[in-house]
């Protein structure tokens, strides 16, 4: 069984990231991610390690595969690992990027509390 140090480390990780993304998507909006390769590939790595991070967190906790809410952006991680940089659907990393971090860096500071409670 993992210990709460090594969990808290993997929820880091993830929250990490998902600032990383957040402050990409800040910084020129759209227009600015849509005429930068950098940018777009940074978002789609940092979306990489969250699932990542996720991953291995559930694995230690031996969640159930698949288990909501995390399911999502381990998925998201697993399609982003595996495509082709060049194929990579930008509306969707743009959309999950605006909508979906701040929602799960929400639920990521309640896992958090809750280890640090531990």
């Amino acid at each position: 069984m993992s210990t709460p140090g090594e969990l808290a480390a993997q929820l880091d990780a993830a929250v990490y990231g998902l600032h990383e993304v957040r402050q990409i998507v800040s910084q020129g909006g759209r227009a600015a991610f849509d005429a930068s390769e950098d940018r777009t590939r940074a978002i789609a790595f940092c979306w990489v390690s969250v699932g990542s991070a996720l991953k291995h967190y559930t694995q230690m906790t031996r969640m159930p595969q698949g288990a909501a809410p995390l399911s999502a952006p381990i998925r998201f991680r697993d399609r982003l690992a595996h495509q082709r940089l060049d194929k990579l659907d930008l509306d969707l990393l743009w959309e999950t990027s605006v909508r979906e971090t701040p929602v799960l860096l929400r639920i990521l500071e309640r896992l958090a509390d809750k280890h640090g409670s531990e």
